[in-house]
């Protein structure tokens, strides 16, 4: 059936705080048509919508900030292979014995990444998200900047075996090891202008000075990403672009 054709649906978009995701939601939507009303709720406890969205005939539920799930909930929570692999939650749909769990972002950057750098070699940078490490898988290796080497090999363990790169704790070795890789992966925080090189491409999962765009080849900043992600949480919704 055309979209224009159905009935519109609620789809509500829980947050803590303010989020670009929810005014790209609402463009996409309205670009495409879709029959899906979306609207902001503001809320510290998400998990409170889990009865009410197959009884109001909601469309899902968008979570701003991906979060982990309850220990007990009901009705039962089963979560897609995505969410059960990273152990977070950012979309919540309702189906037939419960309620399902999807995790939209890491979808979205395992397929920014196949689009855009098959099996490049990256450098991760700043805070580590261990929650996303599963969804770099299509790059052919990935190493990190970290403050232990515990931290990092526990961050690198969590990718196959022959994409695990290597750990650098001084400035030196991150600066050797930015020299032999194509991608920086930059997650916030301080980010040193040394591991820059002409040749690299930064794909931002923060927002970056734009001094850092001149001094590599491209970036790639949030808001690409969050295109991806809108694109996976509408693809969960039941309408793929």
């Amino acid at each position: 059936m055309r979209p224009e054709y159905q009935k519109v649906r609620p789809l509500i978009f829980l947050h803590r705080a303010p989020s670009p995701l929810f005014d790209r939601l609402v463009a996409e939507v309205a670009t495409a048509r879709l029959p899906l009303f979306p609207y902001p709720v503001e809320t510290e406890d998400p998990w409170k919508v889990l009865a009410c969205l197959a009884p109001l005939g909601l469309a899902g539920a968008v979570l701003g900030e991906a979060l982990p799930p309850p220990q007990d909930v009901v009705p039962d929570l089963f979560l897609e292979a995505e969410a059960r692999e990273a152990g977070l939650v950012d979309l919540l749909l309702p189906r037939v014995g419960g309620v399902a769990g999807q995790y939209t972002e890491g979808v979205a950057l395992e397929r920014f990444l196949s689009a855009h750098f098959p099996g490049a070699r990256g450098l991760w940078l700043g805070p580590l998200r261990p929650s996303l490490v599963p969804f770099l898988r299509p790059l052919a290796q990935v190493s990190v900047v970290a403050l232990s080497f515990a931290e990092g090999d526990s961050f690198l363990a969590r990718l196959p075996e022959r994409a695990r790169g290597h750990v650098a704790l001084r400035p030196e070795e991150a600066r050797a090891l930015s020299l032999k890789v194509d991608l920086l992966l930059y997650a916030g925080g301080r980010l040193s202008l040394d591991v820059l090189q002409p040749f690299h491409a930064l794909v931002a999962l923060a927002p970056v000075e734009k001094g850092v765009w001149e001094r590599v080849q491209v970036v790639y900043p949030p808001e690409d990403l969050l295109g991806y992600r809108v694109r996976a949480v509408l693809e969960g919704l039941g309408y793929p672009l």
